[in-house]
């Protein structure tokens, strides 16, 4: 979705303390993008979760001309390892409300 339109969904998501608000905003040929991965769906790349050393890296791939994130394991994972990557929110104000993500 557009920065735009991520915003105000994140203020609508703000106004209910009983939803999450979960956005990650990526950069693909310069213009800025988000994907709100608030709403429970079908894609299992919502599902991972973060750690500042994850074992997966984010890669954007142009599939029809819109840009697709994919994730890529860093080396070899071995059977049960939990996979988790880096959500590289450092913003003061995600930082207060997850504190989490400074781990």
């Amino acid at each position: 979705i557009s920065v735009a339109e991520a915003k105000q969904r994140e203020q609508v998501y703000s106004k209910d303390d009983s939803t999450g608000c979960y956005m990650y905003y990526f950069r693909h040929k310069n213009v800025q993008h988000c994907i709100d991965a608030t709403a429970e769906s079908g894609k299992l790349g919502r599902l991972v979760n973060h750690s500042r050393n994850g074992n997966l890296v984010t890669k954007t791939v142009p599939i029809n001309n819109r840009p697709h994130l994919v994730l890529i394991a860093k080396e070899d994972i071995e059977k049960g390892v939990e996979v988790t990557y880096d959500y590289g929110d450092r913003s003061k104000e995600a930082l207060l409300h997850y504190p989490w993500l400074a781990l």
